[in-house]
């Protein structure tokens, strides 16, 4: 990644300090976007993945039960993938 140089950090502190909230979000928004697109990611479903994903968007929230479905269900593919491989 590029560095920003110190008079670009405070041009676009600047910026932020004079927009609307929501336009904040916007660019914020777009920032996501571009470093999605432009910088390389580990692969899908790696810990490396799950984990920038939970910095992004905080942490994981279940509603009552769905976690103990979700890892029934995980365990229950499991099974099936061992007798299919026997």
């Amino acid at each position: 990644m590029t560095q920003l140089l110190s008079t670009q950090t405070r041009e676009l502190e600047n910026i932020l300090a004079e927009l609307p909230v929501e336009k904040v979000q916007e660019l914020m928004d777009f920032a996501y976007y571009l470093r999605q697109r432009y910088t390389p990611h580990p692969q899908r479903g790696s810990a490396t993945a799950i984990l920038n994903m939970l910095v992004e968007v905080g942490p994981l929230q279940f509603e009552e039960g769905e976690l103990e479905t979700l890892l029934e269900e995980i365990e229950a593919m499991r099974q099936l993938d061992l007798l299919e491989s026997d």
